[in-house]
């Protein structure tokens, strides 16, 4: 493996990273650049999920639909739209929601009732808006924070190619090529970046059943790290994958017990809810 992208995890200080998934999500509502702020000191990298608006924008966000962690369903007869599905509301739409509010009554991870965080400063942070990736990848260029962008399956191919050609163009518009490892579940998509950005790294996303005669499969498609579900790691997968010069994150891991066991293993890093110090 001797791409430029692969020597990605040979630029971070840190052997055990730790990785903020989706940002702070355990204490701020995720994919929002108040989660990704509250990472920075607490986390080696921030993770988080892009797809595209309706008029083609790489925005952040985790869901297919916006009823979860926005305001959408509110706010859309006012719009006039007629679903929930973000890749049917325009940049411009995106802009009206707040992104954030839901968390205060959903607690998610019960961090606002057992005073892990303050309530009244989480009050204060509202509303969020959903950012687009450009302004986040400024933002980590500005505090030197690694990126790792997850590509969300679009369902068409036109629409993940599309995906895929206008966050290599947002990555190289902001200078962050070194700076960022792009993550899927679509394979395909991985292949695509590498044919278009083989100066970006790409991490193959993993559940379930591991692909055949994996390290083989990681090669040819030009991956440097795998990211597979903790239920499917064990030491020999993590061995393995080392010793033929893979990083292996492994998802999502908040028990610190199994994270000090995976770093044992020799894990490249752990994505995480609680960046540290965890609950």
């Amino acid at each position: 493996m001797t791409e430029p992208a692969c020597d990605f995890f040979n630029r971070l200080a840190n052997r055990q990273l730790v990785i903020a998934h989706r940002g702070y999500r355990a204490c701020y509502p995720e994919n929002t650049l108040c989660a990704f702020a509250h990472s920075l000191g607490r986390s080696d990298m921030v993770e988080l999920d892009v797809q595209l608006s309706a008029d083609g924008v790489a925005v952040v966000f985790h869901d297919d639909h916006l009823a979860r962690t926005s305001n959408a369903a509110a706010l859309a007869p006012e719009l006039g739209v007629s679903n929930l599905a973000l890749r049917d509301w325009s940049l411009a739409q995106l802009r009206r929601l707040d992104v954030g509010s839901w968390f205060l009554a959903a607690d998610p991870f019960s961090s606002i009732s057992k005073g892990v965080v303050d309530g009244k400063l989480l009050r204060d942070l509202m509303p969020q808006q959903l950012p687009t990736l450009a302004e986040t990848l400024a933002w980590a260029v500005g505090n030197q924070m690694p990126l790792n962008v997850e590509l969300k399956d679009m369902g068409q191919t036109r629409l993940n190619d599309a995906l895929v050609a206008q966050v290599v163009a947002d990555v190289r518009a902001a200078g962050a090529s070194a700076q960022v490892i792009v993550s899927s579940f679509n394979h395909h998509a991985l292949r695509a970046c590498r044919q278009t950005a083989p100066e970006i790294a790409v991490a193959a996303l993993q559940e379930g059943v591991h692909p055949p005669d994996l390290t083989s499969y990681l090669r040819d498609l030009g991956a440097c790290a795998y990211h597979p579900a903790d239920d499917v790691t064990d030491q020999a997968l993590v061995t393995t994958l080392r010793a033929a010069g893979f990083a292996v994150n492994v998802f999502t891991v908040n028990d610190p017990g199994r994270q000090r066991q995976l770093f044992a293993f020799g894990a490249t890093g752990v994505f995480t809810d609680f960046p540290k110090p965890c609950l």
